[in-house]
C-alpha cells in the first residue's frame, strides 16, 4: 500500500529547482472546525447508550376554588428522554519513507540510521498531520449531517453516488436522516420545495420569481411559536437556496441581502425579515459529490429552521483532533497515525424543526 500523502507529492518535480522546502508549498482552502458550530451543538463526552433526559413545562394551574381548605393538585411536569446512538469510526495510515525517497520529500529527510523516521519533520508536520486533520474536520461535516447506517449506493436502490464506499457514511445516522424522518412523520413541519424534483442537474425553478421568498415565508411563519421565540433559531440552506433567495430579493425590493463573510469566506450570513439565514456551501459540495444518481443530485436544495441546540453532535471524548496518535515504529520502520473514537446525532425537540427540500 502506497504511504499517505504520496500521491500527491510524487507530482512535485524533486530536481526542477523550483521548491526545496516544504513549508513554500500552497494549499488549497479547507473547511474549518469551528464554523460547524455554527450549525450545531457539538456535545463532547457523550457515550453510547447514555440516556439523555430533560425537565419540560409544568401542566396547567391556577384555578377557581373556595377560599377555606383549597384542593392541593399534584401537577404533572412533562419530562423527555432520548439516548446517544454511536458508531465508532477508525482512521489509520502508514507510511514509509522508502515511498518518499525520490520526491521532493528527501529534503525534509533525516540520515543514515534515522532517514525512516519521518516524525518531526516538515513531510509530517507541514504536508500530513494539517491536511489529516482538516479531513477529520470534514469527516465530522459528513457523519453529523450526511451519516446513514443503512448508507446503499444507487445501484442498491439508496443515494450515495456508486462511486463512493458507504463505509464512509454508515458509521451513524446524521441529522439530515433524522430530519428526514421528522418530517415524514409529521408533514406540517416540511415545505416543499418543487425545484428538486427536477430531472436535470440545473433546476432553475428555484430561482423563478416569487419562489425562494415563498418558502422562507412557509418555513418561518408556520412554524411552532416556542420555535419562532427561540433565541438561537436559524436558518440553515444550501448556497443554491441562498442564491435564489438573493436573487428574488434583489428582483421585487430592489436591494441586496447583505451578505457577511464567516470562518474565511467558508459559511456566510446574512438576516432577511430579522432572522439570521446562515449559506453552506459545504452541503452543496457533499450532495453533489456523494448524493449523484447520474442524473441529477438527490433533494439539492434544502434548507433547516430550527433551534441551533436542538440539533447535537455527539463525539465520545473530549477532542478527537487533540487525541490524533502519531508515531514511527522502529520495528517495522513506518510512520503511523491514528484516531479512533465514537460520533453519532440527536435531535432533542422534534417540534423545534421545520424542515424545507
Amino acid at each position: 500500500m502506497a504511504s499517505t500523502g504520496y500521491d500527491f507529492i510524487k507530482n512535485l518535480t524533486p530536481d526542477n529547482g523550483a521548491v526545496t522546502n516544504l513549508r513554500e508549498l500552497l494549499f488549497l482552502t479547507v473547511l474549518q472546525s469551528e464554523a460547524i458550530e455554527k450549525t450545531l451543538t457539538v456535545q463532547p463526552g457523550a457515550m453510547h447508550g447514555r440516556k439523555v433526559a430533560g425537565i419540560g413545562d409544568m401542566g396547567l394551574v391556577g384555578e377557581v376554588q373556595s377560599a377555606c381548605k383549597p384542593v392541593f393538585n399534584s401537577t404533572i411536569i412533562g419530562t423527555q428522554e432520548k439516548e446517544w446512538d454511536l458508531g465508532e469510526f477508525t482512521v489509520a495510515e502508514e507510511i514509509c519513507y522508502k515511498d518518499l525517497k525520490d520526491t521532493l520529500v528527501r529534503y525534509a529527510m533525516r540520515t543514515k540510521t534515522s532517514v525512516a523516521d519521518l516524525t518531526g519533520t516538515d513531510y509530517i508536520d507541514i504536508i500530513v498531520e494539517p491536511r489529516l486533520r482538516e479531513a477529520l474536520t470534514r469527516m465530522f461535516w459528513r457523519l453529523f449531517w450526511f451519516g446513514d447506517k443503512a448508507a446503499k449506493n444507487v445501484e442498491a436502490g439508496g443515494v450515495i453516488t456508486n462511486t463512493i464506499d458507504t463505509k464512509y457514511f454508515d458509521v451513524c445516522d446524521g441529522l439530515f436522516k433524522r430530519l428526514f424522518a421528522i418530517t415524514a412523520a409529521n408533514p406540517a413541519q416540511r415545505v416543499e420545495i418543487e425545484a428538486n424534483g427536477s430531472e436535470n442537474y440545473k433546476g432553475d425553478d428555484l430561482r423563478a420569481e416569487g419562489v425562494a421568498t415563498a418558502i422562507f415565508e412557509d418555513l418561518i411563519y408556520n412554524a411552532d411559536m416556542r420555535l419562532r421565540q427561540a433565541s438561537d433559531k436559524v436558518v440553515l440552506c444550501t448556497q443554491s437556496y441562498a442564491d435564489a433567495l438573493a436573487i428574488d430579493v434583489k428582483r421585487t425590493t430592489g436591494s441586496d441581502l447583505q451578505w457577511e463573510s464567516l470562518f474565511d469566506g467558508f459559511i456566510s450570513a446574512a438576516k432577511f425579515n430579522g432572522q439570521e439565514i446562515i449559506a453552506l456551501p459545504v452541503w452543496d459540495d457533499m450532495i453533489a459529490a456523494f448524493e449523484d444518481n447520474g442524473t441529477t443530485y438527490n433533494k439539492p436544495h434544502r434548507v433547516v429552521y430550527a433551534s441551533r441546540g436542538t440539533l447535537w453532535g455527539g463525539i465520545a471524548s473530549a477532542n478527537v483532533i487533540e487525541e490524533l496518535d502519531i508515531w514511527f515504529s522502529k520495528d517495522d520502520q513506518v510512520n503511523r497515525m491514528l484516531v479512533r473514537d465514537e460520533v453519532g446525532t440527536l435531535i432533542w425537540e422534534d417540534s423545534l424543526i421545520r424542515f424545507a427540500y
